[in-house]
């Protein structure tokens, strides 16, 4: 059934932030990056029922506006961001899952706000400098941009998803064609490359953080990066249905079987 949403705005040095509220019960902030706040839809209303529902879209992408859309944000300026909206939402520790670039933002969130978080899940948050080859992974992403600018938009991602094992699995449906939004996520994701990927989080809250990896994603550079943030941090890595978006049917996910597995992972 579909819930009821209520539209917020925030002013933000630099941004106006735009938030919604669905649902009731304890707080839970679904975030992303560069992918808007749109992309957890599906996952939103399968949790709902049982929480209130944050759906934020990070400065510079959804209705999130920048007062200067070509500088991509910093890790630190995006997890100040979320505290903002958690703050105009509760004034209790609430719930995060963040995933992709989203998930960096919760790891940071955990490390400079821990008292505004009760349980973060980040899910395949792509910190390449967390692996041995991370030399690698930074000469790939020169790559993808330097073929941006040469030969576009699709050209960059088709070679983003080959570096990164990003392969739908066997079986899966072709995905349909990408909306302006998700144009707008991908260029923003090509132009900001390594700007979060780059970051090392600090210390992280005992008790409090869990990694989530996808049961697809043993081949995927966010497969390696999730476990490599779980060993060197010491925290619990929880296998997720899926892959990188298993948490969207456009790419092959099943939001109720993640949705039951977010909630397993928030009760840990």
């Amino acid at each position: 059934m579909t819930q009821q949403t209520i539209r917020h705005t925030l002013d933000a040095p630099g941004a106006v932030l735009s938030y919604e509220v669905l649902g009731s019960g304890p707080v839970l902030a679904l975030i992303g990056h560069p992918m808007p706040a749109d992309g957890f839809r599906p996952l939103a209303e399968q949790l709902a029922g049982a929480h209130t529902v944050v759906l934020h879209d990070p400065r510079g992408t959804g209705d999130s506006t920048m007062t200067d859309p070509t500088e991509p944000p910093d890790v630190a300026t995006l997890a100040d961001d979320l505290s903002r909206v958690l703050a105009a939402v509760t004034s209790e520790p609430a719930d995060v899952f963040g995933s992709s670039g989203g998930g960096i933002t919760a790891l940071e969130l955990a490390a400079t706000h821990p008292e505004q978080v009760r349980t973060v899940v980040a899910h395949e948050p792509p910190l390449v400098e967390y692996l041995d080859d991370a030399a690698v992974h930074r000469a790939a992403g020169e790559q993808v941009q330097r073929l941006y600018r040469e030969q576009g938009l699709m050209a960059a991602m088709a070679l983003f998803a080959q570096q990164n094992g990003f392969a739908p699995p066997p079986g899966a449906p072709a995905p349909p064609p990408p909306s302006e939004a998700d144009l707008r996520s991908m260029t923003r994701l090509v132009l900001g490359m390594g700007t979060m990927t780059g970051h090392r989080v600090g210390e992280l809250p005992a008790g409090q953080v869990v990694i989530g990896v996808g049961a697809w994603s043993d081949q995927a550079t966010t497969g390696r990066t999730s476990r490599a943030v779980a060993a060197e941090h010491g925290l619990p890595l929880v296998t997720f249905p899926g892959g990188h978006g298993g948490f969207h049917p456009d790419q092959g996910g099943d939001p109720v079987a993640f949705a039951v597995a977010l909630e397993e992972a928030l009760r840990r």
